[in-house]
């Protein structure tokens, strides 16, 4: 089930939003709030509390609505954020948090399942697509390529990091591994000894990715294509 959050002052347009989002019928539990505080109430700390924020570039004074936007992408790379408001005033600005749609009132329902089709619809196939392994101890393990952070080659043995924090080492050579993944551009290498899902990447730096505040190395050979790889993947999202 994805969770998703309507945070919007307005109570008729409020009700909107829910009304359209419910009329989907789908998997997506909705909940929705008046004011910034209540909606931050309800998130941990990782912001990761909904898989879908629905919010209006102005909830309480000018221009709310696109610093927690900003706090919330700081905090999740995953989540799908959309912006529904009335002036595009902020559009530029949606880019930088890398938002799935900005639309304006009176908006088109067909346009708002647009975005969330895309965004449920790449979900489900990210969370279907798995990988069978060897695992060291020779029992073999199937995969969920959804809970892939990275996998690092070291020591003539293959490490598979996983979103709980867990690994999984096999004698799998990596060069195998990738072959076997998505070839979606979820997965890039990034680095001889490296792969990384780019689903979990907070942010691209000069010669590294962040995944979780860990620094995944980009060798020289990999740059440019480290670069074109992030952006494509993520203004994808858009």
């Amino acid at each position: 089930m994805l969770r998703a959050a309507v945070v919007e002052r307005d109570k008729e347009k409020r009700a909107f939003i829910v009304a359209a989002v419910e009329a989907l019928h789908m998997d997506i539990q909705v909940s929705d709030f008046s004011n910034k505080y209540d909606f931050e109430e309800h998130l941990d700390e990782d912001a990761t509390s909904y898989d879908i924020l629905l919010l209006n570039t102005t909830i309480m004074k000018e221009g709310d609505g696109i610093e927690v936007a900003a706090d919330i992408r700081s905090r999740n790379s995953k989540i799908m954020i959309a912006f529904v408001t009335e002036s595009t005033r902020y559009y530029p600005e949606a880019f930088a948090v890398f938002a799935t749609g900005y639309l304006l009132y009176p908006f088109e329902v067909g346009n708002l399942h647009n975005c969330i089709t895309f965004f449920y619809e790449k979900t489900q196939k990210e969370r279907r697509s798995s990988v069978m392994i060897k695992e060291r101890g020779g029992n073999y393990r199937r995969i969920f390529t959804r809970y892939i952070k990275y996998i690092e080659s070291s020591n003539r043995e293959v490490y598979i990091h996983l979103e709980d924090g867990s690994e999984v080492a096999t004698y799998a050579k990596l060069n195998e591994l990738e072959e076997s993944l998505p070839h979606n551009g979820q997965f890039l290498r990034c680095h001889q000894s490296y792969l990384v899902n780019m689903y979990f990447v907070e942010e691209y730096g000069k010669g590294c990715f962040n995944v979780d505040n860990l620094e995944i190395p980009i060798s020289r050979k990999y740059q440019q294509i480290a670069k074109e790889a992030y952006y494509e993947y993520m203004f994808e999202k858009m």
